[in-house]
């Protein structure tokens, strides 16, 4: 009877066991899968939802005027010409804003020499228009060392 007894206990042993790696596991699990979501979350946020921390963050930006100007075009005959008034939009910075001050006759000579050497037909239809204010902006930064301009605006724009 002894020895029945201690199988029995044998296996209430191993029942027991087992079920605590049963239970071991399915806690590790839980764990390991809470970790995975955490991370995920903090990733990139609750789907539909915008992380607070970038919501708030707006940049503040600034504007230059740098008036208008007129401009001989590279048609034939140089009979056509373009009058035009732009306003540079950059990064609030002191700094930047005093050096596009002092730069300023350079950068309207970088810019005049970018429209002169345009014709009407590289000029007039929208899509180049956005050609001309990318290679407005390339000859401004590449004169520029404390920033850079974000985007160039023609507040006026009339080819005659």
């Amino acid at each position: 009877m002894a020895a029945k007894e201690e199988k029995e206990n044998g296996k209430q042993e191993k029942k027991k066991f087992g079920a605590m790696k049963i239970i071991i596991a399915a806690i590790g699990a839980l764990i390991v899968g809470g970790l995975i979501m955490g991370v995920f979350i903090y990733s990139f946020g609750i789907p539909g939802l915008a992380p607070k921390d970038k919501e708030n963050k707006k940049v503040n930006m600034e504007n230059l005027d740098l008036g208008e100007r007129v401009v001989n075009l590279s048609d034939s005959g140089g009979s056509r010409y373009l009058r035009v008034r732009m306003v540079l939009e950059f990064k609030k910075d002191e700094k930047l804003a005093t050096e596009l001050k002092e730069k300023n006759a350079a950068i309207m000579e970088g810019i005049i020499h970018v429209f002169r050497s345009k014709n009407v037909d590289q000029i007039r239809p929208l899509d180049k228009e956005e050609v001309v204010k990318t290679e407005i902006l390339e000859s401004i930064n590449k004169s520029l060392e404390n920033g850079k301009i974000e985007r160039i605006y023609f507040t006026d724009f009339l080819i005659q």
